[in-house]
């Protein structure tokens, strides 16, 4: 009996070794996980090629330069028709497609505005943009440097009227552009909405949001 209860403990002893260090012998997603995503953005890629002309939407973004501006209107258009064709071509799902079948370009993934996102998935498709990153990332990127040149032709801001275009810069962000009638929207209006904005920008805030949605959304 006792042969036998030392021969159970044996089969049952679980040894730990916490001394050799762990070995890292391979990285990455299996084949199969790549073909399944390289098949999604295949027929993502089709299908934006092939509807062109028919989504306005994919004229303007075909389109170097723009010769429209694009709409938060516009792009909700495209992302139904999109779902409606494909349920898995969703933001996210075809955001981990690239990060799958080409990591080395993918840059981070935004959690806010991933509505806008859709942007730079298009872009980056057509191969108008060599690197995969958040729309969000895109427009700050932009914003800093327009505020830099403003710098150098002597246009300075005054820390209320940056603190608005810092807030104009976080809408075009998420909802692609900017219009006038935005300003009475939150968080402007808790700012004191559209009649605020023209006494902080006079009559250079139609002008002022034209430049940025042309400048941050490009």
């Amino acid at each position: 009996m006792r042969d036998t209860l030392v021969k159970l403990k044996q089969q049952n002893e679980q040894t730990i070794d916490t001394v050799t260090a762990d070995v890292v012998t391979h990285q990455g997603f299996d084949a199969a996980a790549k073909e399944k995503a390289a098949n999604l953005l295949k027929s993502f890629r089709d299908y934006i090629e092939q509807h062109q002309a028919e989504i306005t939407a994919l004229q303007i973004l075909y389109s170097r330069p723009f010769k429209q501006r694009l709409t938060e209107k516009m792009l909700k258009e495209l992302e139904k028709k999109l779902r409606d064709n494909h349920a898995a071509w969703t933001e996210d799902r075809l955001w981990d497609a690239f990060a799958v079948t080409a990591p080395g370009k993918v840059k981070g993934r935004s959690q806010a505005g991933r509505f806008a996102d859709l942007v730079a998935l298009v872009r980056f498709t057509l191969e108008q943009q060599p690197v995969l990153a958040p729309f969000a990332d895109s427009v700050q990127e932009r914003f800093n440097e327009w505020l830099m040149d403003k710098a150098k032709a002597g246009v300075t801001f005054v820390p209320e009227q940056l603190a608005w275009l810092n807030l104009i810069r976080e809408h075009i962000a998420t909802a692609i552009s900017i219009e006038p009638e935005d300003l009475e929207l939150s968080p402007f209006n808790q700012r004191g909405g559209l009649g605020k904005a023209h006494q902080l920008f006079g009559e250079q805030l139609p002008k002022l949001l034209d430049e940025l949605n042309e400048v941050l959304a490009a």
